[in-house]
């Protein structure tokens, strides 16, 4: 092969697999140039899903991949045992059906220090809903009847009654390495409670427990992720931009 041939090859690999990733996206993976969510700054901004963006989500039908929105390449893939996750709308509302199986993270996420949100519903309120979570420990985070369950290494914490997830809600959850750390539905309450961990979580809707992996049985529609203390007004703006945007009832 010419080298004329061989540039012109390369030029179409490069040009079919940025079509694949960012075809309808809007963001510049490239670029380095991220869009904001209630007008927040993406510093700190460790992990962003989005399913109502169609173009970052691999389907055969089933999800085979979940791109990562935030620039950290924190995109997802199915656990090989179980039913992977589907995409599905719902009263025109785009979602991530979760029945039997989790998503691995590319890259690990703190559990000690962050601000993250999940835009989440469930069939009702009194399963055992994990959200983030390790596949070889039981650290993470648990939705458990209506609260927030922080669980380090077996041991749990629990909010207080944060509320239903039965429907579309915003679940927030803040955790200060250094502080009290607070969780709330729908810009609500926050209730406090004190987790202390230096673990990371590993999966999305997945957890290990006494009888082994955990799986979320409820959908996802966002998720977005800081790695910092976002302020009283950004929090407000992420919750209001959620909220006008799944059509969410907030503050």
């Amino acid at each position: 092969m010419s080298g004329r041939h061989a540039a012109l090859l390369l030029l179409m690999v490069i040009t079919s697999v940025a079509a694949q990733w960012t075809a309808s996206l809007s963001l510049q993976v490239e670029g380095g140039a991220v869009p904001t969510l209630g007008n927040v700054g993406s510093t700190g901004l460790r992990l962003w899903l989005d399913s109502s963006e169609t173009a970052t989500l691999g389907l055969s039908p089933r999800v085979r991949f979940w791109f990562d929105k935030s620039g950290e390449r924190r995109h997802l893939t199915p656990l090989a045992s179980g039913a992977a996750p589907y995409a599905t709308v719902v009263s025109s509302r785009a979602q991530l059906i979760f029945e039997d199986n989790g998503l691995v993270l590319a890259q690990p996420i703190a559990l000690n220090s962050m601000t993250a949100f999940f835009v989440v519903r469930g069939a009702s309120d009194t399963g055992y809903h994990p959200l983030f979570g390790k596949a070889d420990r039981a650290t993470g985070l648990v939705i458990d009847a209506k609260r927030l369950r922080a669980i380090n290494g077996g041991g749990s914490v629990l909010s207080g009654i944060i509320g239903s997830i039965n429907t579309n809600a915003i679940v927030m959850i803040r955790m200060n390495s250094a502080g009290t750390d607070y969780a709330s539905i729908n810009g609500g309450t926050e209730y406090s409670f004190s987790f202390s961990s230096s673990e990371s979580a590993t999966h999305l809707g997945a957890i290990y427990s006494s009888t082994g992996l955990r799986y979320l049985r409820a959908s996802l529609s966002e998720v977005v992720v800081w790695d910092r203390a976002l302020t009283a007004s950004e929090r407000t703006g992420v919750l209001r931009a959620l909220g006008t945007k799944w059509g969410i009832t907030v503050p």
